[in-house]
């Protein structure tokens, strides 16, 4: 106990309020999000895995407040049930996605909190993310042991492997993309076409539902501007794809339903999709640092490019609606200079 005490005077870390901070805001974001969903789930095993995922996130807020109150920091604002979510409102999405939505979620966790966790020494927030990695896992195997036994989770594409051996390179046109025959695809290449593709088609799901219910113009011509950009990203990672000869994954258009009426609010939308950009970024750079084919750290290169155009389009409507609530930020010592 005076161990737990003694940590606590430790102060956090800039990496730790960051991480803490970015968890909070995206907990809070869930929770709303959930909480449609449990308006409009029908599958029963679908209605388990967001009831888990629901209190994950409502136990993380709990959490993160509490650390913070200790640390008389700040508590962020992020979202709410009676702010953010339009109850009583027609399902906007398949029960299909939100078990998608879910796979996701945990996959995502594990990559932020494993980030989270290498950057933190407080024992509180060692623990706390400790503990919200091992919750991602739970989630994601619970949720993906779920959509095998209904056979709708698609999975990358096997390999044939029976008769392979240890080889190594011997000419430097295995690195060829730009021109002349292109080399088959790596196992790695392949993994990472896969899981742009992947995210690309969840985004665009998204934004397909969002354009139907958003009532600002500007926000729902943004959210058709995202759409073609996932709709063209779609096609280019499919293409190289089937040069290989490799099947790509179906698109997931039918799991958007007709309803026209908002379930959430402009601005949780807004955030949600922000959110989605920021990891497509992310993961566009780590596929053009693994990717030794000459031509797809190119195509990665302006993906991510555009995916931060389009992101930093999104920022700028959330702030001149007041709804980008700052990060934590160093002191500006030129500011306070000129305040004097």
């Amino acid at each position: 106990m005076e161990e737990e005490k003694n940590d606590i005077k430790i102060k956090l870390t800039s990496a730790e309020i960051a991480s803490l901070w970015s968890t909070y805001m995206s907990d809070s974001a869930a929770v709303c999000i959930f909480e449609h969903f449990l308006e409009a789930v029908e599958d029963i095993d679908a209605r388990g895995e967001i009831e888990f995922a629901i209190n994950i996130s409502r136990k993380h807020i709990d959490k993160i407040r509490e650390i913070f109150l200790l640390e008389n920091y700040f508590v962020p604002i992020g979202f709410s049930i009676e702010q953010d979510v339009n109850k009583k409102t027609p399902r906007l999405f398949s029960d299909i996605f939100y078990l998608y939505f879910l796979l996701n979620m945990g996959a995502g966790g594990l990559a932020n909190y494993g980030m989270a966790l290498q950057l933190s020494t407080r024992k509180d927030t060692v623990d706390f993310f400790s503990k919200a990695i091992y919750e991602s896992v739970e989630l994601k195997q619970r949720v993906t042991n779920i959509m095998l036994n209904k056979g709708i989770y698609i999975k990358p594409p096997y390999l044939d492997y029976e008769n392979e051996k240890p080889v190594f390179v011997e000419k430097e046109s295995f690195l060829r993309g730009w021109f002349g025959e292109r080399r088959t695809l790596t196992s790695q290449e392949v993994s990472h076409l896969y899981l742009n593709l992947y995210n690309n088609q969840l985004g665009m799901t998204i934004l397909i539902g969002f354009s139907q219910v958003a009532h600002t113009p500007e926000i729902r011509n943004y959210f058709i501007k995202g759409q073609e950009i996932s709709r063209k990203f779609i096609n280019i990672l499919n293409n190289v794809l089937t040069e290989s000869s490799i099947p790509a994954p179906k698109a997931w258009g039918t799991e958007v339903t007709k309803s026209t009426s908002p379930p959430y609010s402009e601005k949780l939308m807004m955030f949600l999709v922000g959110a989605i950009s920021s990891i497509g970024i992310a993961n566009y750079g780590g596929s053009m640092s693994l990717t030794l084919r000459h031509d797809l750290p190119l195509k990665y290169a302006k993906m991510l490019a555009e995916s931060g155009s389009f992101a930093e389009d999104g920022a700028s409507i959330m702030i001149n609606n007041g709804w980008f609530e700052r990060p934590p930020q160093s002191i500006n010592r030129r500011e306070l200079k000129n305040t004097k």
